[in-house]
């Protein structure tokens, strides 16, 4: 079972955003979420391997899983015993060259968008 745990949260301050743009352009993986107020996050992989995006209503099974083991008030999460990641794994016929992944997932108030990446995002606040 996957286990959910809030990371970053000085950056999220239990607020919910929405998933303004989601950029996959030249190596790089860049996610912009705004909250309510206007207020932006962005997160930028440049060590992403994989990503999948989901609507919350149909990551039913994954925001079980949260409830359980992260809350669901938390927006970014570093997600543990990752089924994602043992998938991409048997995919490549063997762990990722170049160190160890990690699985990050992003929860908005309409979407999960999971990334596995060989290093944590860079993140600016506007």
């Amino acid at each position: 079972m996957s286990i959910y745990s809030p990371i970053l949260q000085e950056y999220f301050c239990n607020a919910r955003f929405e998933l303004e743009e989601l950029v996959d352009r030249a190596g790089s993986l860049v996610l912009t979420l705004v909250r309510t107020d206007g207020s932006r996050v962005r997160l930028q992989f440049d060590s992403y391997m994989a990503y999948r995006k989901l609507d919350e209503g149909d990551a039913l099974l994954t925001l079980s899983a949260m409830r359980r083991t992260g809350g669901m008030s938390k927006s970014f999460y570093r997600v543990d015993n990752s089924d994602f990641l043992v998938w991409f794994n048997e995919e490549r016929c063997g762990p990722t060259p170049g160190g160890p992944l990690t699985h990050y997932m992003v929860a908005t108030a309409n979407d999960i968008v999971d990334v596995l990446s060989l290093d944590p995002p860079t993140i600016e606040v506007d």
